[in-house]
């Protein structure tokens, strides 16, 4: 099977389709404390995803993800890009087949990094997944070369010659190449090294990141390690839980979000919040989801007393997907109310220090179908 390559005409344009994500809200301006949908460019394809944001201020954000064409066309990535007024869209060079965004993350006007996966078939082998990391110098796009296989889910941007991206490994990037990183594994004696599915950096001294391992067979367990700008150390986490996304608000002052495992099979699934006093991580009650439960895909933090996390409340009935968005003021956790209308499923959410928007992406499950989502909330 050859790689196959689409046609410039399917790649998104500014002037692409946009469909009107408002019905819930009426306005494309979002209310004083409250989410709307915003309109957002895109193809008129078959399934539309965002899987990142990152709100660098109120007039520079970025948001990634992947299209998925008609028929048997293969994926291709998504970029869409604020500017203060409104979405666009900014090409993205296609790198083969099944090629998708997972993370992104702005450390200036001119200096972005979005990483993800791609997927080649070379002769007489089965199908490989590589990284990708794309380079953003404030006009285009630009592919650079990262080693290793799998896919890359996050990235952080500390500066022109700074940047860390993890997946199956981690990654670090110089100013002159990205490079593998050895870190110490959750599970040196267990049936795997583990994964990384998210990272945080602060500062160049304190970078997080999080995933999952086996212990042992059908068994997963969330790990966590830190960088102190020296070396990475493994810090250890909570039982019974996973945790998809990190956020850091200080050396003191750090979260993590996922899920908690069901004691049993009938159980629910229920968000986890588990945060970093400085000293341990530790589970933080939430408020309970009614019906089937839910999780939390993403987490970002404007102040110690201003975190915000969504993820999908599950359902148990059609549509079966509902936003779920919590926030906590420094005391607690609560549930907040978001659009529901096409039944938005939130992958991503950024609330950076110094801005006034809160951005979370995902796509719509029940319009067109898999139309891209924006939420925002200032």
């Amino acid at each position: 099977m050859r790689s196959r390559r689409l046609p410039l005409t399917l790649t998104l344009t500014a002037t692409a389709t946009i469909t009107a994500l408002i019905a819930a809200t009426g306005s494309a301006t979002a209310a004083a404390g409250a989410w709307s949908q915003v309109p957002v460019p895109h193809p008129d394809v078959q399934f539309t995803s965002l899987q990142a944001v990152d709100g660098r201020t109120d007039t520079d954000a970025w948001a990634v993800g992947y299209v998925q064409p008609p028929s048997s066309a293969p994926t291709y990535p998504i970029s869409l890009h604020w500017n203060g007024t409104a979405w666009t869209d900014v090409p993205v060079p296609l790198q083969g087949i099944g090629t998708r965004l997972w993370g992104v993350s702005a450390g200036a006007a001119d200096e972005a990094w979005a990483v993800g996966s791609v997927s080649t078939h070379p002769p007489g082998y089965s199908i490989v997944v590589s990284p990708i990391a794309m380079h953003w110098n404030g006009t285009a796009w630009t592919p650079v070369s990262v080693p290793g296989a799998g896919t890359l889910m996050g990235v952080a941007d500390v500066g022109p010659a700074n940047a860390w991206a993890v997946g199956d490994t981690v990654k670090h990037w110089d100013g002159t190449a990205w490079s593998s990183v050895t870190t110490p594994s959750p599970n040196p004696s267990g049936v795997g090294p583990g994964s990384f599915t998210a990272l945080a950096a602060r500062s160049a001294n304190d970078v997080w990141a999080v995933g999952s391992y086996s212990p042992r067979r059908h068994v997963t367990a969330a790990f966590a390690i830190h960088f102190d700008g020296t070396a990475w150390s493994l810090v250890p986490m909570p039982t019974g839980l996973r945790v998809w996304s990190v956020t850091s608000v200080s050396a003191t002052d750090a979260w993590a979000v996922g899920q908690l495992d069901p004691a049993t099979v009938q159980d629910t699934t229920q968000p986890a919040t588990v945060h970093w006093n400085g000293t341990a991580w530790s589970v933080v009650t939430g408020p309970a989801i009614p019906g089937n439960g839910g999780y939390l895909r993403g987490v970002s933090a404007r102040a110690a007393n201003d975190v915000w996390a969504v993820g999908p409340q599950l359902l148990s009935d059609t549509p079966y997907v509902a936003p779920l968005t919590e926030h906590w003021n420094g005391t607690q956790w609560t549930q907040v109310a978001a659009p529901s209308a096409g039944a938005p499923d939130l992958w991503a959410v950024s609330a950076r220090p110094g801005t006034t928007h809160t951005w979370a992406v995902g796509n719509q499950s029940a319009v067109a179908p898999g139309t891209p989502l924006i939420l925002e909330r200032r």
